[in-house]
C-alpha cells in the first residue's frame, strides 16, 4: 500500500467535517489515522514524517500548507497553490477508507484540545519522542505502530 501526502489525508477528514475543523483536531485526525493503519494495515498512511511539537504531533507539510495557503480551495479543501481547483486526493485502498471511516466514528467528536491531550499522555509516542529526543523530534514509525496495536489489543480485552 503507498503511502500518501498528508494533506490528501487531512482533506478526507475535512469532507467529513466541512472546512470548520481546526488544525490541531484535523492534525491529530490525520495521525489517529496513521497510527491505526499502521498496526491495521501494516503499513504507514502517510509519506510525511510526524514531529512531536508542543501540541502534540504534528504534520508540517500539513501545518506549513495552512500557514502558508490556508485552505485555498474553494469547498474548504486544501489545494495545490498554483492551481486552487486541485484538491489533494489519494486513491484509497477499501482498507484504508475503513480505517478514516472507523477514526472519524470514533475520534471525530472529540475537540482538537481534547485529541491533543490524548496524544500527551506519558509513555505515548509523542510523549516518547518529545521527552527523549526534545521538541520537533521525529516520532519513530515503529513507536506509533506499537502504540495503536497496544490500543487495539486494549480495546479488545474490554470487549472480552
Amino acid at each position: 500500500m503507498p503511502s500518501y501526502d498528508a494533506r490528501a489525508i487531512a482533506n478526507e477528514f475535512i469532507r467529513r467535517n466541512g472546512p470548520h475543523i481546526n488544525q490541531m483536531k484535523l492534525q491529530k485526525l490525520v495521525y489517529i489515522a496513521h497510527g491505526w493503519n499502521l498496526a491495521i494495515n501494516k503499513a504507514p498512511l502517510i509519506a510525511e514524517k510526524i514531529e512531536a511539537w508542543d501540541g502534540g504531533p504534528v504534520v508540517r507539510k500539513i501545518w506549513n500548507h495552512l500557514r502558508d495557503y490556508g485552505r485555498n480551495a474553494s469547498d474548504g479543501l486544501l489545494a495545490d497553490p498554483f492551481d486552487s481547483s486541485t484538491p489533494y486526493k489519494a486513491k484509497l485502498s477499501d482498507d484504508e477508507v475503513a480505517i478514516i471511516e472507523h477514526v472519524w466514528k470514533k475520534y471525530g467528536d472529540y475537540s482538537g484540545i481534547e485529541l491533543s491531550e490524548m496524544t500527551h499522555e506519558p509513555g505515548t509516542p509523542w510523549s516518547n519522542a518529545y521527552f527523549g529526543g526534545g521538541r520537533n523530534t521525529s516520532l519513530s514509525q515503529d513507536d506509533i505502530q506499537q502504540h495503536f496495536i497496544e490500543l487495539a489489543l486494549a480495546g479488545r480485552d474490554k470487549a472480552a
